[in-house]
């Protein structure tokens, strides 16, 4: 009898939609830590995994410091129809967002639930700062913080909310890149082959030499001079 009634629990346990199983939905945040620069804009994704759990809808509550950030504005997400709470508190640094699955349609998968578009003050403290989620894992019946509703149910199966971390910068808002220098290449090949990443040498300029005289004159001229020595010597014997 005790053998069969716990197997009735192990069984309730796995295939309830209310069991602790269930509980394995995530939300985070996209990119999770980075460096953004006074003035400069940013945006950051919310993303839920549902973890395999139907669910009917998603409640994310966000807060953020209104001394370094400002935001802007949301952006809707795509794994939900519908979402009838957006909202921005500029005062108390706070971002609801709620997206509503359709009636015939639950979320079980893993997706953006939507985009918010920040901007750095312009006179913001540089060092590091948190957007964080409102999220008690503990008091599951609550309702006024992040959850993740189940499908058809009331159950919240929200297992964890992961914060962002930041660096808020003095850099410039977009990375400029000094122009190359433009450098002509030589194709090595015929036509339609590749050209080489290697410069060809250009021509070496060699000096000019003044033209050298005649070989074959040279010795005419010496023949002719031997000639004219012995002529003379001859003359001379003559005398």
């Amino acid at each position: 009898k005790y053998a069969i009634s716990l197997f009735a629990i192990i069984l309730w346990f796995l295939i309830s939609p209310t069991g602790v199983f269930a509980q394995s939905a995530v939300l985070s945040l996209d990119p999770a830590s980075g460096t953004f620069n006074k003035s400069c804009d940013f945006s950051l994704s919310v993303n839920l995994d549902a973890g395999g759990v139907q669910t009917d809808g998603t409640d994310a509550i966000i807060f953020y410091d209104t001394t370094r950030l400002t935001a802007v504005s949301i952006t809707n997400g795509t794994i939900y129809p519908d979402y009838p709470g957006n909202n921005i508190d500029p005062q108390a640094g706070k971002i609801t967002i709620s997206g509503l699955a359709s009636v015939n349609t639950p979320f079980s998968g893993k997706g953006p639930l939507a985009t918010i578009n920040f901007k750095v003050n312009d006179a913001a403290a540089t060092g590091a700062t948190q957007i964080t989620f409102d999220f008690d894992p503990n008091n599951k019946a609550k309702t006024t913080d992040s959850n993740v509703v189940e499908r058809n149910t009331v159950v919240d199966v929200l297992n964890s909310a992961v914060n962002g971390n930041y660096t808020i910068g003095t850099g410039t808002c977009g990375a400029t890149q000094s122009p190359s220098p433009v450098v002509t290449y030589r194709q090595i090949g015929g036509p339609g082959s590749t050209p080489s990443a290697t410069i060809a040498p250009l021509p070496t300029k060699q000096p000019v030499l003044p033209p050298a005289g005649s070989e074959q004159f040279t010795f005419t001229v010496a023949i002719f001079g031997g000639v004219l020595t012995i002529l003379g010597i001859l003359g001379l014997a003559l005398l």
